[in-house]
């Protein structure tokens, strides 16, 4: 497991089915280049399944300011590419 998974994953630690949930990801590749997340995923079927899980990748990693975007990638798929609010010091107030 990457330091980008590691960080996802230990983020929601203490919530068992989220663990479950976020399974798909545990056979992906995580990198970070020029502002993006980028997700290596297996096939067509794997990367629609982590797409799935969007909105629980983005809460860890836009939380760290990590990138600007996360880029969706699998062998023989056009890559998708989905923005990552990153929240301004108001929004963690509310």
């Amino acid at each position: 497991m990457d330091r980008l998974q590691q960080l996802i994953f230990s983020f929601y630690r203490e919530d068992q089915r989220m663990e479950g949930l976020l399974e798909p990801l545990r056979d992906c590749r995580l990198r970070r280049s020029w502002g993006s997340i980028r997700i290596e995923c297996m096939d067509a079927a794997h990367l629609e399944q982590v797409s799935a899980l969007l909105m629980h990748l983005r809460l860890p990693l836009a939380a760290l300011g990590l990138g600007r975007q996360i880029v969706l990638r699998a062998p023989g798929s056009i890559p998708r590419t989905y923005p990552m609010h990153v929240p301004f010091h108001s929004d963690q107030l509310a």
